[in-house]
């Protein structure tokens, strides 16, 4: 009987040990109409503030500073996000680490997050 026991509990421990091996959580859908305040900022609210925000490193990408930040002239005379061109913009550059330094600097975002992003910027970067 003791041995019935231990088979199972080994056999119960390598289907728990690799029961979730492939589960990847699904990649979030982008709207339609991605909106700057509720999809964009968001984003930053959940991965970029802790260090760009005001009186830290530069852009202020908190709530009600962000959207000018990054489609103002800064001042390095660059401005961040050039609607409808995602490829040709900064933030874009930075979030993919292609032609700009990796942000954020500890890895990627998801490719949902970026995507998001990607879109907003080629549908115009309303500040919806």
């Amino acid at each position: 009987m003791k041995k019935i026991v231990q088979l199972m509990m080994v056999a119960s421990l390598g289907l728990f040990a690799t029961s979730c091996y492939n589960d990847a959580l699904p990649e979030e859908p982008i709207p339609a109409n991605v909106s700057f305040k509720t999809n964009v900022q968001n984003i930053f609210n959940k991965n970029c503030i802790g260090c760009h925000k005001s009186g830290m490193t530069s852009p202020n990408l908190t709530d009600g500073s962000s959207y000018t930040a990054l489609t103002t002239v800064n001042t390095a005379g660059e401005i961040l996000v050039t609607p409808g061109d995602a490829s040709g913009s900064i933030l874009y550059q930075a979030m993919t680490g292609k032609g700009a330094q990796q942000m954020p600097p500890n890895g990627a975002l998801s490719a949902s997050k970026i995507a998001l992003v990607q879109k907003w910027i080629n549908d115009g970067a309303a500040n919806n």
